[in-house]
């Protein structure tokens, strides 16, 4: 009987349908890091957009994951060129944010179920809206995102605001003022090359309206890019829309807007000759409420973001500048001040080099530098922010491992 279950086993195993298979990789990024802030500026409400003294500025030290994921994904081939796509990735970028002092929460990244082919892919669920994807092609750093990285100052109107990437919670009572966006609840298309053009548009889903008579806030992220395969250059340019984000309102701290339209728009490129690669994004945000009276209905600010990379034997050496103008308003009947966003600019300067210890692991020396102007809040990854007027500094050694 034993011999039967056993012959009966061997054959529904090799009749079996093949399954696909599943790869597993990532980085691990993590390493000491130090920062500083200087005082903010002892000032009350100087012009119609800054509102609040900040405090004394300080030292920290401590450990930074920069971006550190793992992905697991899935490829099946179901013929005439067309394959169903799958990946989840997992956030490992948390050091000891709880009570606790232990890992913090687990973070979900990329994940998404789809189907790729020549005409392009279709997918849905979470991922980079094309207006971030393009911000890290002009990056130098090893990730946008973490210490000298450029989403410290592009997609954010600064006041405070980095690395809002959700939709849940944009609304009138408290609005979301990021353009760098991994946004669930999403449908995205992706084409193929097109002898060297490329294109993609997203489109969130109503999934976050809270009430029968709540706002429903949707983003549409569309991209064009241009990058030969045998030319060493690209140039893109993404257009970004918020609906109801409620952008204005986390910029001036004021509630009340009856609806608000949201902007992104950036067009960047990069070039490499020999050893030398050279980088360049410009970027214009733009944030519309109605239903304003007396307060702040609009704001628009500009910056530009240059960068270097330079190829060694042992690895690489890097240095970026970010620069964000101070930013225009326009104001309702009603405001009774200054209608202005004077000295709302700022400057970031970083820089660093990346060591190859050998295939999969490079030593990181990373460190930047961001010049807050008297009522301006960029953050400065690594260090303490105090509030409008405060400058930050950071250094950080990382090792970073890919697997």
């Amino acid at each position: 009987m034993n011999k039967k279950l056993l012959v009966l086993a061997l054959v529904g195993a090799f009749s079996a349908p093949a399954m696909a298979d599943v790869t597993i990789n990532g980085t691990i990024n993590m390493g000491p890091q130090i920062g500083t802030s200087t005082d903010a500026t002892a000032v009350g409400q100087s012009n119609a957009v800054a509102a609040s003294n900040g405090g004394q500025g300080f030292s920290t030290n401590g450990l930074t994951s920069n971006y550190s994921n793992v992905n697991l994904n899935s490829t099946e081939d179901i013929g005439d060129g067309n394959k169903v796509v799958f990946n989840a990735q997992l956030d490992f970028s948390n050091t000891g944010t709880t009570v606790h002092d232990t890992a913090g929460t687990l973070r979900q990244r990329n994940t998404f179920l789809g189907f790729e082919g020549n005409w392009g892919s279709l997918r849905m669920g979470i991922n980079e809206h094309i207006y971030e994807r393009y911000m890290y092609a002009s990056d130098t750093m090893d990730g946008a995102a973490g210490i000298g990285g450029n989403l410290q100052m592009l997609g954010t109107p600064g006041y405070g605001n980095v690395f809002q990437v959700g939709t849940t919670g944009c609304g009138p009572a408290s609005g979301c003022a990021g353009f760098y966006r991994r946004t669930g609840q999403s449908i995205w298309y992706d084409s193929p090359d097109i002898n060297g053009f490329t294109f993609g548009i997203v489109q969130s889903l109503n999934a976050y309206q809270a009430a029968s008579n709540g706002t429903k806030p949707p983003a549409t992220s569309m991209g064009v890019q241009f990058k030969p395969a045998d030319m060493p250059f690209f140039i893109n340019a993404a257009f970004e829309r918020h609906k109801d984000f409620f952008g204005l309102n986390q910029i001036t701290g004021v509630a009340g807007a009856t609806s608000s339209t949201d902007t992104g728009l950036q067009i960047g490129g990069g070039a490499t000759f020999g050893d030398l690669s050279i980088y360049a994004r410009y970027e214009q945000l733009k944030y519309k409420s109605d239903g304003l009276v007396a307060s702040v209905n609009e704001y628009k600010r500009n910056a530009t973001w240059l960068g270097l990379k330079y190829a060694l034997s042992t690895g690489y050496a890097t240095v970026q500048v970010g620069m964000a103008g101070d930013g225009t308003v326009s104001c309702g009947a009603g405001f009774v001040g200054a209608c202005n966003a004077n000295s709302s600019g700022a400057t970031m300067i970083t820089g660093g080099y990346g060591h190859n210890l050998s295939k999969q692991t490079t030593l990181l020396f990373y460190g930047s530098i961001t010049n807050n102007d008297s009522l301006a809040s960029y953050v400065n990854i690594g260090s303490p922010g105090v509030g409008p007027g405060s400058d930050g500094r950071s250094f950080a050694i990382l090792v970073r491992h890919a697997f």
